[in-house]
């Protein structure tokens, strides 16, 4: 039995891309369901547009029925040394199954001006939507949410740091392994008997 890794709320660049530019009139945000524990980023797809890039930008990440749980600056010229860049904040722990919005907008002390973000047409991401200033459109902010929880659950079984005190990491495993024999083996068992 092979167990899959969590696949991680995301949506690349598609066909029918377009560029959203970030300025003191214009907020971009997405919705996105994370799917594991341990958020720690958010990587987007900047352009450079228009005017030199200068500025500041500033991004907020919003859990539902929370409010802002990260947020910070970032010069718009190092979100521009890259076709990627990954916002990483300290790891939201209890992330699985919660709803956030990650908003980038202009700083209101040093506009930003010169860049972009990419977007795609329509539906890539389906538990999720891009916003433009507060309005649903039809359409996903090109972006990746980033956790230690792309891993199986089995590997983050094997790499768990603290079992509970005075229990082995390697006794929670055996014990572990031991049940999934045990089960496996009933199963069997009631096959064989039906077929008899």
């Amino acid at each position: 039995m092979t167990l899959r890794p969590v696949s991680l709320p995301a949506a690349a660049v598609g066909l029918r891309r377009f560029q959203v530019p970030i300025n003191s009139e214009i907020a971009v945000s997405q919705t996105f369901a994370m799917t594991a524990d341990g958020l720690r980023g958010v990587e987007f797809q900047p352009a450079a547009v228009g005017d030199a890039p200068s500025g500041t930008l500033r991004y907020e990440l919003t859990e539902a029925g929370s409010g802002v749980v990260r947020q910070g600056e970032l010069p718009v010229a190092r979100a521009l040394s890259a076709p990627t860049y990954t916002v990483e904040f300290a790891p939201i722990e209890d992330s699985k199954d919660a709803m956030f919005r990650f908003d980038l907008v202009s700083s209101p002390t040093e506009p930003a001006s010169g860049i972009a973000v990419w977007a795609t047409k329509g539906n890539r991401y389906s538990d999720g939507v891009l916003q433009i200033n507060g309005r649903d459109r039809f359409g996903d902010l090109a972006f990746k949410a980033l956790a230690p929880g792309g891993q199986s659950d089995w590997a983050r079984l094997t790499a768990m740091q603290s079992p509970p005190p005075g229990v082995s990491s390697r006794t929670v495993i055996l014990a572990a392994l031991a049940a999934y024999m045990l089960l496996s083996a009933l199963v069997l068992r009631a096959v064989s008997r039906m077929h008899n």
